[in-house]
């Protein structure tokens, strides 16, 4: 009678280490994409109902000095130089250069609305360096179109540090290391 108690207790026991084990480690497993946050060490820009994170070298532009229709921006330069941006504007304007040849993702959603994202490479002047870029279209919070544009210089921006910026692309505003759906 006590070894099938034993075995009952030894099966409970199993269950619910693994179930701690998923509720652990499921969030890690889940993979990343478009509003699955950001590395610990990076500073969360809010753009009047989007959120996103940065490196801490890049530096937030105050609001006072952003030109209109510009909601959040913030720059990495070097040497004197902006060689990465990342710019949250009004409307999903989805202007781009004469000719470029984008690639689009797969459909998703953030902040329970449609979204989309695309990617391309340009060169500003024709004797400047090419430009990578990535527009994310979302919505805020009160269901105004954005665009969030992340471009860099190749060599000086990787590719990884777009997609975590893109990655981290959060509806609402943070605060305190919350969320909070304005």
């Amino acid at each position: 009678m006590s070894v099938n108690s034993s075995i009952g207790t030894t099966k409970r026991w199993r269950a619910l280490v693994g179930a701690g084990v998923v509720l652990l480690l499921g969030p890690a497993a889940a993979g990343c994409g478009v509003g699955h946050g950001a590395p610990d060490s990076w500073t969360y820009l809010n753009a009047h109902g989007i959120a996103l994170a940065h490196p801490k070298g890049w530096r937030e532009m105050s609001g006072a000095r952003l030109p209109h229709g510009m909601l959040g921006e913030a720059v990495l330069v070097q040497h004197g130089d902006t060689v990465g941006r990342v710019e949250v504007l009004t409307g999903a304007d989805k202007r781009r250069p004469k000719g470029v040849k984008v690639k689009n993702s797969a459909e998703f959603k953030l902040g329970g609305k449609p979204a989309a994202q695309v990617s391309y490479v340009y060169r500003p002047k024709p004797d400047g360096p090419r430009l990578r870029v990535m527009d994310v279209t979302a919505h805020t919070a009160h269901g105004t179109p954005v665009l969030i544009r992340i471009s860099g210089i190749p060599g000086e921006v990787t590719q990884d540090t777009m997609n975590r910026i893109a990655d981290s692309i959060q509806v609402g505003t943070i605060g305190k290391g919350n969320i909070l759906k304005t």
